[in-house]
C-alpha cells in the first residue's frame, strides 16, 4: 500500500512539473525573454572581458571588466544592426529587379494558366477559355478581399506591432545585459544566499548544454536536407543546383516552411507545362528529404540531450500544437527542461 501511495506520489510530482514547465513556456517565457536574452548576451561577453582584464596590460591601466563587456556590446550590435542594413539593401534591390519584370511573370503565370486549363478541357469537357476567364474572377476577388482597405489596415497594424515587439525585446535586452555587467557580481552574491539558487545554477547550465546539443543537431540535419537537395537538383539538371539546393534546404530549418514550400508547387508547375520527369523528380525530392527529416531528427535530438527519441518525436508534435510555429524548437526544449528538473529531485 504504502508503496503504491509512493508511485502515485511520484507521478503526481511528474505531472505537476510537465504543466508546470508546459505553462510556465506559454505564458511566463515570453514575459521574461527580453531579460533571459539580456543575461545570456551578458554572460557571452564577459569570460572574453574577463580573460583580457587578466592580463598584465589591462590590469595596469585598470581595465574594467564591466566596462570592456559593455563595449564589446555595444560593438557587436553596431555590427548586427549594419549587416542587417547591408542585407535589407541588397533584399530590396532584388525586389526592385523582380517588379522590372513583373510583366514578363505576369504573362508566364496567364501561359501555365492557359495549359492548366487545357488540360482540364481535355479531362473534363469543360472549355478552356471559359475555366480561364472564372479562375481570373476568382483570383481578382480574392485579391481585392485581401488589399481591401480594411483588411489592409489590419495587416499593417499586426505587422507594425509585430516590428514594434521585436525591436522592443531587443532594446530592453541590451539595456539590461549592460545594466547586469555593472551588478553581477553582487547578483550573484545575494543569490547565492539561497539554496535553490544552487539548483536554478545547475538547471540553466545543464539547459545550456542541451540546448547547444539541439542547436547542433539541428545544423546537421539542415546540412544533410541542403546536400540532398543540391545532389537532386543536380541530377534534374537544374540551373543553379547549387545556391537552389541550398536555399531550399535553408527552408526547412524554418517553422511551418519546410522544403515542400517550393518543391511542391515548383512540382505541380511542371506536371502543368507538360515535364513530368522534372515535376516528378521534384516531388521525390520533396518526399526523401521529408522522411530523412523525420528519421534523423529525434534520434540525432534524442543522442545529443540524452532523451528518447520516440519523446522527442512527441514532444516536437505537442510543442508545435501548444506553442504554435517555434514549437519546434520550444517543445524539445520544455522536455528536457522537465527532465532536468526530475532529475534535480532525484527520479531517475
Amino acid at each position: 500500500m504504502g508503496e503504491q501511495a509512493m508511485n502515485w506520489k511520484k507521478a503526481g510530482v511528474i505531472a505537476g512539473v510537465s504543466a508546470g514547465v508546459f505553462l510556465g513556456m506559454k505564458y511566463v517565457f515570453p514575459v521574461i525573454l527580453p531579460f533571459f536574452l539580456g543575461w545570456i548576451l551578458a554572460e557571452a561577453v564577459y569570460k572574453p572581458a574577463n580573460w583580457i582584464c587578466k592580463k598584465t596590460i589591462s590590469q595596469r591601466i585598470h581595465l574594467s571588466k564591466s566596462i570592456l563587456a559593455t563595449i564589446f556590446i555595444i560593438f557587436g550590435v553596431s555590427v548586427l544592426v549594419v549587416g542587417m542594413s547591408l542585407v535589407f539593401q541588397y533584399v530590396a534591390g532584388k525586389l526592385c529587379e523582380c517588379v522590372k519584370y513583373y510583366p514578363e511573370f505576369q504573362q508566364g503565370a496567364q501561359d501555365i494558366l492557359q495549359k492548366f486549363c487545357q488540360s482540364v478541357e481535355k479531362v473534363t469537357g469543360i472549355s478552356a477559355d471559359k475555366s480561364c476567364v472564372y479562375i481570373c474572377q476568382q483570383i481578382d476577388l480574392f485579391l481585392g478581399k485581401v488589399f481591401s482597405g480594411k483588411n489592409s489596415m489590419n495587416t499593417a497594424i499586426v505587422s507594425v506591432k509585430g516590428c514594434a515587439s521585436f525591436v522592443g525585446i531587443f532594446v530592453i535586452a541590451i539595456i539590461f545585459s549592460i545594466l547586469f555587467l555593472q551588478e553581477r557580481d553582487r547578483v550573484y552574491v545575494f543569490f547565492s544566499r539561497w539554496k535553490i539558487f544552487g539548483n536554478i545554477t545547475h538547471i540553466l547550465k545543464e539547459m545550456t548544454v542541451g540546448i547547444k546539443a539541439y542547436l547542433k543537431a539541428q545544423f546537421k540535419i539542415v546540412i544533410t536536407v541542403c546536400l540532398l537537395c543540391v545532389g537532386g537538383l543536380w541530377i534534374l539538371k537544374v540551373r543553379h543546383y547549387v545556391s537552389m539546393g541550398m536555399a531550399i534546404g535553408i527552408f526547412d530549418a524554418f517553422p511551418v516552411l519546410g522544403t515542400g514550400t517550393f518543391l511542391i508547387p515548383a512540382a505541380v508547375i511542371m506536371f502543368i507545362q507538360g515535364k513530368g520527369k522534372m515535376g516528378f523528380g521534384l516531388f521525390i525530392i520533396y518526399l526523401f528529404t521529408t522522411a530523412v527529416r523525420q528519421f534523423l531528427e529525434p534520434r540525432l535530438v534524442g543522442n545529443h540531450i540524452g532523451i528518447s527519441p520516440l519523446l522527442v518525436f512527441l514532444s516536437v508534435y505537442l510543442g508545435i500544437i501548444l506553442y504554435g510555429g517555434f514549437g519546434f524548437l520550444l517543445g524539445p526544449v520544455s522536455i528536457f527542461l522537465i527532465h532536468i528538473i526530475l532529475k534535480e529531485c532525484d527520479f531517475f
